[in-house]
């Protein structure tokens, strides 16, 4: 398949690749579809999946983070190629034999469920059942913004945890609230 027709950008353009198995290989594959790598025993399946385009997305995600979070991650080694072109940052699901457990979905059984949730957790936004708005961390000036927006004599019930301090007896604290200009005290 040649990508000289089609726009180069659709491809992950491979040349020259020399990883374990695989002698000077040069291949375009074509990005968003799903491709399935076959031959026979020993052909270099896995060396041009795992070790040469796995290997090389990885490794450039890697270098795209921070050097505070490179530090925890492996290093992983460039792979023996003279040109990739289009390769995006890539996620390896490993294979295993494992018990079937009949609640196991393939989501559960290759943990790719553990990056999902990750990923849906990062993007994803939590709306409200009852008025449909976007939950959210309310910041301290939030509330004050809120309470503020109120007509002046308007009663409002603040409620607090118990006031706990090493220094001030309740008393003393809540005297100290009084003169802040709160006019209840219970």
């Amino acid at each position: 398949m040649s990508a000289t027709v089609n726009n180069k950008k659709d491809y992950i353009i491979i040349k020259g690749a020399r990883v374990h198995n695989l002698k000077n290989v040069s291949l375009e594959i074509p990005r968003n579809k799903l491709i399935v790598i076959t031959g026979l025993s020993g052909s270099g399946k896995s060396s041009l999946a795992f070790d040469t385009i796995y290997a090389e997305g990885q490794r450039r995600y890697v270098e795209s983070l921070s050097s505070y979070a490179r530090q925890f991650l492996g290093r992983m080694n460039k792979p023996e190629v003279d040109y990739i072109k289009g390769i995006p940052p890539a996620i390896a699901i490993e294979q295993k034999v494992n018990t079937r457990n009949p609640r196991s979905t393939v989501g559960t059984s290759t943990e790719i469920y553990d990056y999902l949730n990750l990923l849906f957790a990062r993007i994803g936004v939590t709306l409200s059942p009852v008025s449909n708005n976007i939950v959210k961390k309310d910041t301290v000036s939030d509330v004050t913004d809120y309470i503020t927006s109120f007509a002046e004599g308007t009663r409002l019930l603040m409620l607090s945890p118990l006031l706990e301090s090493e220094n001030l007896s309740i008393n003393q604290q809540l005297e100290d609230l009084l003169h802040q200009g709160f006019h209840e005290l219970k």
